[in-house]
């Protein structure tokens, strides 16, 4: 006959075996979002939740456009170093997000700090999800 201790014992150890099956199951492979700059002056989607690690692609669907990060992190649109003006061509460019938090971004054409064409990045902590969650 088991004791308590031994129940408790067995009960944590199938636990943590449970825990460390679920982390071998994830892939831990960082996700890639698309978000188009677009002719009538909106990105879609204005509004995303990504993952921390995860990339997203923001590419010109039509206009002159660039992305500019309120806080400068990035400003891209040829690439995100010298050619980021606003511009007409069909650029695509990626950038990655490897911190938790809020980042608002614009267009700088069209756009600011305050609004016009500009959407928010909600980058969430890395951590284990459950099947079938979507933030």
């Amino acid at each position: 006959m088991a004791t308590r201790g031994a129940t408790t014992r067995y009960a944590v150890a199938s636990f943590a075996a449970g825990l460390l099956f679920a982390l071998a199951a994830t892939d831990g492979a960082a996700a890639e979002y698309l978000v188009s700059a677009n002719s009538n002056q909106t990105f879609t989607p204005a509004n995303i939740t990504i993952r921390q690690g995860d990339t997203i692609r923001f590419q010109n669907a039509g206009g002159v456009h660039n992305v500019h990060a309120d806080d400068d992190r990035f400003i891209c649109s040829i690439d995100c170093k010298s050619n980021n003006a606003p511009n007409g061509a069909p650029w695509s460019v990626v950038v990655s997000f490897d911190q938790p938090g809020v980042v608002g971004y614009y267009c700088d054409k069209h756009g600011g700090t305050q609004g016009g064409m500009r959407g928010v990045v909600t980058v969430i902590a890395d951590a284990i999800f459950a099947d079938g969650f979507d933030p």
